[in-house]
């Protein structure tokens, strides 16, 4: 039995081929020592067993721990009990990789990872509208069916040639000319010329013929299971079972691919193994399909990974009675480059993982060989590479130009090697490092004088099999100065330190200062303390010279700062330029600005502008004081270049003032609704009447209600600025003032009583009499619309259409007038609220009985008509109702809110609506 060296190509063989630092090494070679010493690890112990092996199965295959594994089964180094073959060599002489990409132990577990499952790439490839090419000759057993179209062409020497084309109709049936009935359905080609042929010299004599299939039908198939892209596919029915395979992507990923089946009315017609495909190029699968023939793909079985030194490393899905020899044919059999004697074999069994190493030349020489198992799903194969067993080399690794293997015989000592492999610029030349693996398995680390062994002031050191060599870079091991440099610089970073280096030096490393670098000041941070810097004052302009006072040489730790000049110097260089301008605001004066090139980088002047500029600059008069000396400028000049340049100054302001409205567009109108010709009118002049305008429009429609006309009007045109800001001052003072909640709700002030079927809302019988309950949100009367609809209170229809025509109109009003309506719309706390006709001679309690009479929660002083003006009005004020109106009928638990609130917002409220109707009238 061959158990596993400590130093082979395990957990402790790498860290130790990458070790750098002997202190460590030192510790894990103690590690293993007192391991074997307290009987953790015994030699001759192997670190895992097959349950059950037969007797003689671990010849010379021996179990093994996987690759980079580390548990309580390592063994100390223990004798083989078997050779190996001359070009091998000891597993205790394993552990140190020349290059760890092809020298490193496999890794069963980063294998399976790796690896994909055999042949989805070939289907995943598939894409999803794959079809079959057109031009694909049809099988000679396709079978005839129903839609397939045929030409047909006969001729004899007394008939003339009739060609016809056809399609098989849906009783299986050919129309031939002059023929009859040909019956085709469910024949060949073959089979049907016959036929054709002996119909036709049944009538005819020394005919002549042809019948050729010239498009054939499409079938519906359908792929289940676990496919990749299942579904219905529509194909030619020439298509095959492997077509339709392909076109589904083949499997998907928890799917098989070696026992694809197809049914055709529930029964099994076929089942292929798409390995075969793969593997040979040959598909038993040129079943023909017929319509809704079912591809279904089973869940995959057994799966076990191949990997190593093998052709095709992947993941295969084996079959029942499949043994270890038939997963290695089926991944294409051993490189030339494999270690046959090493097989690692790998399996879980009960909780825990076995581990063999097999003989793959033995098992695949001799299929009933013990060794050769039947293989279980989740089973790991690693064939080794037969370039880790070479024996007599050495290798060198780190900073030299020619890393890796060398022959033992070509560089026997440690400086041939070394001059072979050539250290490269910045070496550590004060040591490199020997490491050797003694033949008790332990690793040591020999120090060797690198410069002096290079220069034959040392002895040299004669090397032994599998030897290896490390050179370090001196940046690994010396503590490199460095210095910072920050700021207005092309490149800053952090740069290293050379003998000597100065400011100048380090500024010229970072691609030199910028244009808007300060050249008067910079700072540079040195470290004299461990928390204490100092700052020291440079001239970049004058290091750049070379003056030795600004140019310093550099320490490590240093930190260099480059101002740009606008962070050090002040100046006043800004001008300013407002008004109607396409892009207003703060700009850079530079020399030699004039206003023509301060006007283009505002963009222009907007449409809107007036003809003039205007520059004002700020003077000092005989008494000192500050005055603004104002020039004005025609713009057209300006522009156009008729005007000489005017030079501007920092801190000048360049005005361009807006010419007026009125000089840059009509003023219009929006007439909506009922009119004859509703649109948009543009006003004579402003202030035109509403009169003249509708007979413009030619006067209103016939259905139209001219009572209902309202007029809507922008904030802007009705009030001033100043009024509208107190407007808002005044309204936001009152919402602060409003009282978030009066009264209480709690069971012993209110009581809710039985609902009243009429308006719906619960009655408040036991309501604080003290208190009153606020059920809704006081209004917030900050609100306030940017358009404003004017109502009007007149008493009828005559006066109203009169007075109405001579509203003046401003720019932007919009006049609407509804449609004629016959009804008035009863709502709120009435038993059936809805419309009712309307009489002219009603009165509104008249319509409110009409709907069912009040309910008993109705409050009649709080209810109001809504005009079809768009005005409200209090119901006892209301004398007359008109078509289109709506009553509203309060309900006392509506809302109720403290009177003094109630009052003031009313009494704000009223007078703005009657201020605003008294402007729009004058």
């Amino acid at each position: 039995m061959l158990s596993y060296s400590v130093c082979d190509r395990g957990w402790f063989g790498r860290l130790a081929s990458r070790q750098r630092r002997p202190l460590e090494v030192v510790a894990l070679a103690t590690a293993v020592v007192l391991a074997v010493a307290l009987g953790i690890a015994r030699p001759g112990i192997t670190l895992a067993a097959e349950a059950g092996a037969p007797s003689g199965a671990e010849s010379p295959a021996t179990s093994a721990p996987a690759a980079g594994e580390q548990g309580p089964t390592a063994t100390a180094p223990a004798p083989r009990t078997s050779p190996l073959p001359e070009n091998a060599q000891s597993p205790a002489r394993q552990w140190l990789p020349a290059a760890p990409t092809s020298e490193g132990m496999p890794q069963p577990a980063a294998d399976a990872d790796r690896l994909k499952p055999y042949g989805m790439d070939f289907f995943a490839a598939a894409p999803a509208d794959f079809t079959v090419a057109p031009d694909v000759p049809i099988p000679a057993g396709y079978r005839l069916g129903k839609h397939d179209k045929l030409r047909i062409r006969y001729w004899a020497p007394a008939v003339p040639e009739v060609t016809h084309e056809t399609e098989v109709g849906e009783d299986g049936m050919v129309v031939v000319p002059g023929i009859g009935d040909v019956s085709a359905h469910g024949i060949t080609r073959e089979e049907f010329r016959q036929r054709l042929g002996k119909r036709l010299r049944e009538q005819l004599k020394n005919v002549s013929f042809s019948a050729d299939l010239i498009e054939t039908r499409t079938i519906s198939v359908f792929v289940t299971g676990a496919a990749r892209r299942p579904g219905r596919y529509t194909v030619k029915a020439e298509s095959n079972l492997f077509n339709v395979i392909y076109a589904a992507g083949g499997a998907s990923p928890e799917g098989t691919l070696r026992k694809v089946a197809l049914r055709r009315r529930n029964k099994l017609v076929a089942e292929v193994d798409l390995y075969q495909f793969l593997n040979s190029g040959t598909l038993n699968a040129e079943v023909m399909l017929e319509d809704q023939d079912v591809v279904f793909f089973p869940i995959a079985g057994a799966r076990v990974v191949v990997g190593g030194e093998v052709v095709r490393p992947a993941i295969y899905e084996v079959m029942p009675g499949d043994r270890v020899a038939d997963a290695i044919r089926l991944a294409g059999g051993m490189k030339a480059s494999a270690y046959a004697r090493i097989l690692r074999f790998r399996r879980f069994e009960g909780g825990r993982r076995v581990e063999r190493t097999l003989d793959a030349h033995a098992l695949l020489a001799d299929e009933t060989h013990a060794d050769n198992m039947l293989l279980r799903d989740g089973d790991i194969l690693t064939l080794e590479n037969v370039t880790r067993q070479v024996r007599e080399r050495v290798s060198i690794r780190g900073n030299v130009s020619f890393a890796g293997d060398y022959s033992l015989q070509r560089t026997p000592t440690a400086k041939a090697l070394l001059l072979e492999a050539r250290p490269r610029i910045g070496t550590y030349w004060e040591r490199a490092d020997l490491t050797r693996c003694l033949p008790d398995g332990t690793p040591v680390i020999i120090p060797l004088p690198l410069k002096d062994l290079l220069d034959g002031k040392a002895e040299d050191v004669p090397l032994l099999d599998l030897d290896e060599i490390v050179v370090y870079e001196a940046d690994e091991k010396k503590i490199v100065p460095l210095a910072t440099v920050e700021g207005a610089v092309k490149h800053p970073a952090t740069y290293r330190v050379g003998d000597g280096m100065r400011v100048s030096d380090l500024l010229f490393a970072a691609g030199g200062v910028l244009q808007d670098a300060s050249k008067r000041v910079a700072h540079l941070y040195r470290r004299i303390g461990p928390n204490e810097f100092q700052i020291v004052r440079l001239a970049p302009e004058a290091a750049l010279n070379g003056d030795p006072a600004e140019n310093p040489v550099m320490q490590d730790g240093d930190r260099l700062v480059i101002y740009r000049q606008q962070d050090v110097e002040f100046r006043f260089d800004k001008v300013t330029v407002v008004g109607e301008l396409q892009h207003p605001g703060e700009y850079r004066s530079y020399e030699g600005l004039t206003l023509y090139d301060l006007l283009l980088l505002a963009g222009g002047p907007t449409p809107q502008a007036a003809g003039i500029v205007e520059v004002a600059a700020p003077v000092l008069d005989e008494d000192s004081k500050k005055r603004t000396k104002i020039e004005t400028y025609a713009l057209a000049d300006v522009m156009s270049g008729k005007q000489e340049p005017v030079p501007i100054e920092p801190g000048m302001m360049i005005s361009l003032p807006r010419r007026d409205d009125k000089l840059t567009q009509p003023c219009r109108v929006e007439l909506r609704g009922r009119f004859r010709r509703p649109g948009t009118y543009a006003l004579l002049y402003e202030g035109e009447d509403l009169e003249s305008l509708m007979k413009r429009a030619g006067g209103f429609a016939d259905d139209a209600d001219p009572f209902g006309m309202s007029l809507t009007r922008t904030r802007e045109k009705m009030l001033s600025l100043a009024t509208s800001e107190q407007i808002r001052t005044v309204m936001e003072t009152m919402d602060q003032l409003l009282p978030t909640r009066k009264g209480t709700t709690d069971g012993t002030n209110v009581e809710v009583l039985e609902t009243q079927s009429g308006s719906g809302v619960p009655l408040l019988g036991g309501a604080n009499r003290t208190e009153k309950v606020l059920l809704v949100s006081p209004r917030q009367l900050t609100g306030m619309p940017n358009n404003t609809r004017i109502s009007f209170h007149l008493e009828d229809r005559e006066s109203y259409v009169s007075r109405l025509g001579k509203v003046r109109l401003c720019d932007g009003d919009v006049i609407e007038v509804p449609r004629r309506s016959d009804v008035v719309q009863v709502l709120g706390a009435v038993q059936s609220p809805g419309p009712v006709f309307h009489n002219a001679g009603r009165s509104a309690r008249e319509y409110i009985n009409l709907a069912g009479g009040s309910a008993p929660d109705a409050d009649l002083k709080r209810s109001v008509v809504i005009k079809v003006t768009g005005g409200v009005r209090r119901l006892a004020d209301s004398k007359t109702v008109d078509p289109g109106d709506v009553i509203v009928v309060a309900s006392k638990h509506q809302i109720i809110q403290p009177p003094v609130q109630r009052k003031l917002q009313d009494t704000i409220l009223d007078l703005l609506g009657v201020a605003l109707v008294i402007r729009s009238l004058q």
